[in-house]
């Protein structure tokens, strides 16, 4: 049993390097295979290999040897995990109800490209769909990743305080956005964890003000601006500094693979409305380090 899991992980391994491959003009069946394999693409394919293994234990329980001759199969759950499940078992509960669906999505769409009648708008559809569930498994995996991390077993609900496990004192956040309204509810949330929040009405001003102020901590870079949009200003800032975290805040479904290909400089992005609880959970992820 145990071989015929590790064969079958291994094989969705390889088809999904060269369905990536055949569709990439700039790496070969081997780099999407092991060296250059993104953090989108692995997580994806582990949570694939992830359901073969659950689904090979449930097939060996219903249909294997008679009872008392079950091969002992062993999975060590972290103590984090544990206590979630015991303090919060809606949020587990719903966690996997996301990942099972938009798994079935990706499963389905992905079998209905193999349909040599599709015309060429209706492929695109399908990469769109598969494209969307992917993202939302990211997204689904970053939010209990955070949970996680933060020690906070309990997850967030309205009126809890996020300050018991927060403490940003010391850290700077800089917001590029042109409309003011905005801005304000954003510093609203960021400054009640101690952080200092400094506002840029456009691009032009956020590259100026990076460039005076290199201590700044993460930027929340607002995509469509006047003088000078996200984009611009996202590649100006990585001409003179690589590492700081840059975060796309956006109202539009931009694809974020295509974003990342460009080589445009953001590490992440967040789609607008920007609700609290999103904020907070991914600054986390990047002034957390």
């Amino acid at each position: 049993m145990i071989i015929r899991i590790v064969l079958a992980s291994a094989l969705v391994w390889i088809i999904h390097s060269i369905i990536l491959a055949g569709f990439s003009d700039e790496l070969d069946f081997i780099g999407m295979l092991i060296t250059h394999v993104a953090m989108a693409d692995l997580i994806f394919r582990l949570i694939l290999i992830a359901g073969i293994v659950f689904l090979g234990i449930y097939l060996n329980k219903m249909f294997g040897p008679a009872k008392g001759n079950f091969e002992m199969i062993e999975i060590d759950i972290p103590d984090r995990i544990k206590k979630l499940a015991d303090s919060d078992p809606d949020f587990l509960k719903n966690f996997l109800h996301k990942i099972r669906t938009q798994l079935n999505n990706i499963l389905g769409f992905a079998d209905l490209l193999g349909d040599k009648d599709n015309d060429s708008v209706e492929v695109d559809s399908y990469f769109g769909y598969i494209e969307s569930s992917k993202q939302s498994v990211n997204a689904a995996i970053d939010e209990l990743v955070s949970i996680l991390k933060m020690g906070k077993i309990k997850t967030w609900k309205k009126g809890d305080d996020y300050l018991e496990v927060i403490n940003w004192t010391g850290k700077k956040i800089l917001i590029a956005e042109d409309v003011e309204t905005n801005f304000i509810l954003l510093k609203a949330v960021l400054e009640k964890t101690g952080a200092e929040v400094i506002w840029a009405e456009n691009g032009m001003e956020a590259v100026k003000i990076f460039r005076r102020d290199r201590d700044i901590d993460l930027i929340l870079m607002d995509i469509l601006m006047p003088v000078m949009d996200g984009f611009e200003a996202t590649k100006a800032i990585r001409k003179f500094h690589s590492t700081v975290p840059i975060i796309a805040q956006t109202a539009y479904n931009f694809d974020w693979n295509a974003i990342q290909k460009e080589g445009l400089g953001f590490n992440d992005y967040i789609a607008k409305p920007i609700g609290h609880y999103d904020l907070i959970l991914k600054s986390y992820r990047y002034l957390e380090l």
